[in-house]
């Protein structure tokens, strides 16, 4: 599970790079608000951040217990996200493939990371 963890963390960061350099184009600038601009780029922040905590918790260079709280944050962002897609498709008719599997492969990663990096049940409890 460390290693779909590791895979699918690589692929979710370049993806949200990407998703990044969208919204901070000068195209995406002019057409949004600054609330959903700031929302979406904090959530890419966030998903980038995220792979390099996996990164690091995989080489053994910090403990896993905030990366099993990020692992539940990835399950709500990609069932969010999913959500968001299909709210979407149904106000404006344009449905955004590429996001529901982006959705679904964060919820795949956060849960993995939950699976991967927690050894037993007991170490799955914040002290």
């Amino acid at each position: 599970m460390k290693t779909i963890s590791i895979l699918l963390a690589l692929v979710n960061s370049m993806f949200a790079g990407l998703l990044l350099a969208y919204n901070l184009s000068t195209i995406e600038l002019h057409e949004s608000g600054t609330l959903w601009l700031l929302t979406k780029t904090f959530a890419a922040l966030s998903v980038i951040a995220i792979g390099a905590l996996t990164w690091l918790t995989s080489i053994r260079a910090m403990r896993a217990n905030p990366l099993l709280i990020c692992g539940l944050y990835l399950v709500v962002l990609g069932a969010v996200t999913i959500v968001w897609t299909y709210h979407l498709a149904v106000l404006s008719g344009d449905m955004e493939y590429y996001m529901v599997l982006f959705g679904g492969s964060l919820m795949i990663q956060g849960l993995s990371s939950l699976l991967g990096f927690s050894s037993s049940p007991s170490s799955m409890t914040i002290t």
